[in-house]
């Protein structure tokens, strides 16, 4: 009978230790899934912060931006997109969209300066398609402007060729040398298929706009503390009486 009893006493305990060892495996498991969702809670507000940081900067050209009745924060920096001798935005322009760069610089103000690219030739890389590309270069005329053509096929396809146009059939990219003096926009149009465009020169080019980012933080320094990034391009825009000369025949004066 003690023999039982002590069996039954051994039996009992085992039982107990596998009880208990369960309830601190599912006690740990549910303290990491609540750190997880404290988290991501913290990831998404660090997030919003950053993005607040944006508008901020935006409306009032202040770098440093509080969340109210929140311990988060953001901090955004401004740097110029462009100034360098190859601008390639990294984004696809679908066909009969166009690609912008500007070759001249910007005042203070907003309006156009007098500070042109000064290389003598521009290469324009399309990334490998099989269409065609219209490129204009707008310049200063006078007291108005003229505007420069070139148009190339890319496409051994016929029905892929555009009349008039120079062939470049195979080839990644074209270089451009006759350049007319003052230049201010330059433009490359894809035909019949999208392309992601970029261009080179042998001078850098002037700043196509800004760069922000904004790094959200949520938490104390020092502290466990959630990080969240975003970057956006604010480049300069077009003026409206540039998108009309775009299908113009000739000089815009």
């Amino acid at each position: 009978m003690k023999k039982r009893k002590a069996q039954v006493a051994i039996i009992a305990l085992l039982i107990s230790a596998l009880v208990m060892t369960v309830g601190l495996t599912l006690s740990r498991k549910t303290t990491i899934e609540t750190r997880l969702d404290t988290n991501e809670e913290a990831l998404r507000d660090a997030f919003n912060a950053a993005e607040s940081g944006i508008d901020y900067y935006l409306k009032t050209g202040t770098t440093a931006y509080t969340v109210p009745d929140l311990s988060a924060k953001a901090d955004v920096s401004v740097k110029n997109l462009g100034g360098e001798a190859t601008l390639n935005f990294g984004e696809y322009t679908p066909e009969g969209g166009s690609e912008f760069y500007w070759l001249t610089n910007r005042n203070s103000d907003g309006s156009l300066g007098t500070s042109y690219y000064s290389g003598n030739q521009i290469t324009v890389a399309h990334g490998g398609m099989n269409g065609s590309l219209a490129i204009n270069i707008f310049y200063r005329s006078g007291s108005g402007f003229g505007v420069r053509r070139w148009g190339y096929n890319f496409s051994s396809d016929s029905n892929r060729q555009v009349s008039g146009f120079t062939a470049a059939t195979g080839a990644q990219n074209v270089t451009i040398t006759s350049l007319p003096s003052s230049p201010v926009l330059m433009t490359v149009t894809p035909i019949f298929t999208g392309a992601n465009l970029s261009i080179t020169g042998n001078n850098n080019f002037p700043a196509q706009g800004e760069e922000i980012s904004s790094l959200g933080k949520v938490g104390e320094v020092n502290t466990t503390q959630a990080n969240k990034k975003v970057v956006i391009q604010r480049r300069y825009k077009l003026p409206t009486f540039w998108l009309d000369a775009l299908v113009a025949e000739g000089n815009i004066e």
